[in-house]
């Protein structure tokens, strides 16, 4: 009878070995029927992962093209309500391009002369102006300067007095400054 004994002894431990249950601190390892199985399906038109188009990034800057801008100044008698038979000039500047300006710059007394990069230097005009110009009144011995200058992405109109008897001449003072469009180029062109 011992013989019997120790095998169904050794049977009845090799069953309780072979159906152990996990403790509770262990996760059972999830099996085949647990998760779904995704559904796989041949497709030829869907592209592979290394051709797929994107789109750009929403902070992506839009191209702006650029532009050269020609500028010039344009003179028109004026009328002079102080005195009626010795009329003004008015000064305009001018910009062409895909959006034209016209900038009203005022009235001078007397008709205003372009300065080119000689006279300009000789006068004190300041350094890097577009261009500029003098008017000269005789009755007062007095002039007006006016330089137009191209500064980080603005026109500045810079002007001053002179007058003759003076030691040194005035000092130019901003009078107007005009925005410009993103990557615009601003040229000095012939008088009209």
């Amino acid at each position: 009878m011992k013989p019997l004994y120790f095998i169904l002894s050794g049977a009845a431990l090799l069953l309780a070995a072979c159906n152990q249950t996990a403790p509770v601190t262990e996760q059972p390892a999830a099996t085949a029927t647990d998760a779904p199985a995704p559904s796989v399906r041949p497709d030829s038109t869907v592209a592979p992962i290394d051709n797929v188009a994107t789109a750009p990034a929403p902070d992506a800057p839009a191209l702006v093209r650029a532009e050269t801008l020609k500028a010039t100044f344009r003179f028109k008698p004026a009328p002079n309500p102080e005195d009626p038979s010795r009329p003004k000039i008015n000064a305009r500047l001018l910009l062409q391009g895909t959006k034209p300006l016209d900038i009203d710059l005022g009235n001078f007394a007397g008709k205003p002369d372009v300065v080119d990069a000689e006279k300009a230097k000789l006068a004190g005009f300041p350094n890097g102006m577009l261009m500029g110009f003098r008017s000269y009144h005789a009755a007062s011995g007095t002039s007006s300067d006016l330089a137009v200058l191209s500064v980080e992405g603005r026109l500045r109109i810079v002007q001053r007095r002179v007058e003759e008897t003076a030691a040194e001449p005035g000092t130019f003072e901003t009078s107007r400054e005009v925005p410009l469009p993103a990557n615009t180029t601003v040229v000095a062109a012939a008088l009209q």
